[in-house]
């Protein structure tokens, strides 16, 4: 690729497979287990899937004739942070950073899962098993003399309380995430004197629009909104290098319906670890300047999905 100057890329990735889905679909349920029940961690294949997801970047890179990896930035939530620590382990296997150097992974709030009412259920009601849009079985409503039209109604005295505070304030500090980075992301990963997290990016560049908790939800019109307003301030900060976004299924397609102006559909549901290619060039000054150029790479994966799956079900 040639211009007067070089493009800006910007890679938007889904996390690995997630620990709360593997014990829900072998009849367990992880929720109850933990105090950070909206926080699940990668499964142990999760964490082979995101060291190959680094490899395969680089060798995407490389194949386009695209330029390496300068920036990481990560949603607060555990398994994104996993995920950027293993991609950025399988990209330094493959020599693509750009000039050598040692990445680090940039805490975005902007990057974070979709905050709707489903997200909430997932983890807060009693019984809540990880399941996107959890409602009580109807076995349990007839237990208790409800009705199936009853089964989206909540009783909000039974909800986990860290639900009703601002979604920010259940998101790990740099220090703590890069204490469960290092006790769970392997020997590369423990063994680096300078740690992954960039403590010094302490200020998101898209930070959420309002105080989100139960109650209070963010609705698609407000994700597509955060997800335009992220890619265009991301794509003006870095309007010649390449950047690697680790997120969640839903922010990702909408990553893709906001540059592309495509319906989600034409994306596809994200697998576990599976990434998007976007190039984008300035024609002036300032975000309204951003052109955003055909998807080099669109929902690459390593693997089919399989829709009878939790993976395809919930793309979260």
């Amino acid at each position: 690729m040639t211009s007067k100057q070089a493009p800006g890329i910007l890679i938007a990735a889904r996390h690995g497979e997630r620990r709360d889905y593997i014990e829900r679909d072998a009849g367990g349920n992880w929720i109850p287990t933990t105090s950070r029940p909206w926080d699940p961690p990668l499964s142990d294949a999760g964490h082979e899937q995101v060291r190959e997801l680094g490899r395969r970047v680089a060798r995407s890179l490389r194949q386009h004739n695209l330029p390496p990896v300068s920036f990481v930035y990560s949603s607060p939530l555990l398994r994104c942070c996993q995920t950027a620590a293993g991609a950025i382990v399988g990209l330094e296997e493959e020599g693509m950073t750009d000039g050598g150097r040692n990445l680090k992974i940039r805490i975005e709030h902007g990057v974070v899962e979709s905050l709707c009412e489903k997200w909430y259920r997932s983890w807060c009601l009693p019984g809540s098993d990880g399941t996107w849009g959890y409602c009580p079985p109807q076995s349990d409503l007839v237990v208790r003399g409800g009705s199936a039209a009853s089964a989206w109604t909540v009783d909000v005295s039974t909800i986990n309380p860290n639900a009703k505070v601002p979604a920010p304030e259940l998101f790990l500090s740099p220090s703590d995430m890069e204490e469960r980075l290092k006790g769970s992301c392997g020997e590369k990963v423990q063994t680096r004197s300078d740690g992954l997290i960039d403590m010094e990016y302490t200020t998101p560049v898209a930070p959420l629009s309002e105080s989100f908790c139960w109650g209070k939800f963010e609705s698609r019109k407000m994700q597509l909104a955060r997800a335009k307003n992220l890619t265009d301030k991301l794509a003006a900060r870095h309007p010649n290098e390449t950047i690697l976004l680790l997120s969640h299924g839903s922010p990702v397609t909408h990553m893709f319906e906001v540059i592309s102006g495509e319906d989600w559909t034409a994306h596809g549901v994200c697998g576990y670890a599976s990434f998007s290619t976007y190039v984008h060039e300035k024609s002036g000054d300032g975000e309204e300047s951003i052109v955003w150029k055909e998807p080099v790479v669109i929902n690459d994966s390593t693997h089919v999905l399989n829709k009878d799956s939790a993976e395809y079900k919930s793309g979260h």
